[in-house]
């Protein structure tokens, strides 16, 4: 299982998928952005847009450009052009790729986990302040009786 990202190339300028998703291989990745294509080619044009200038880019977890998908390829009538292949890996690599997609996994629930536990700390300071200031005014109102009565 492979970390992919789908950058999506309009006239407008890149716009990156910064999650990504992890697909089995290149051509799995290669088949979602052909499913995707003509719902979005027909959004880009009921939104004025020109699909005939947009491209899907597929990258790697490193950002290395895999393949590029025009939108024209999936909806024209001409004999489509080959597929690139994916590069051949050899097995240290690819489980290198493997552990670093596990690993990418691991450090987002961590990510997540942390700021779970940030959001819980803020709780109980702000819950420590509301106490400590009660206990000062009892302390103030204690002290000023105390006062009051000793003179």
């Amino acid at each position: 299982m492979t970390l992919y990202h789908f950058h999506l190339r309009t006239a407008a300028g890149l716009e990156r998928d910064e999650t990504g998703m992890i697909r089995p291989d290149l051509e799995t990745a290669y088949l979602d952005v052909c499913k995707t294509i003509p719902q979005l080619m027909a959004e880009l044009v009921r939104d004025g847009h020109d699909p005939a200038a947009c491209a899907f880019e597929i990258r790697d977890g490193a950002d290395q450009l895999l393949m590029e998908v025009p939108f024209l390829e999936r909806v024209t009538r001409r004999p489509r052009t080959q597929r690139p292949t994916a590069p051949a890996l050899s097995p240290e690599t690819q489980a290198l790729f493997n552990r670093l997609d596990l690993l990418t996994l691991a450090i987002s629930r961590e990510a997540t986990r942390l700021h779970e536990n940030m959001e819980c700390a803020c709780r109980q300071a702000a819950r420590m302040r509301v106490t400590q200031s009660a206990l000062l005014w009892s302390f103030q109102a204690w002290s000023e009786r105390r006062e009051a009565g000793v003179r």
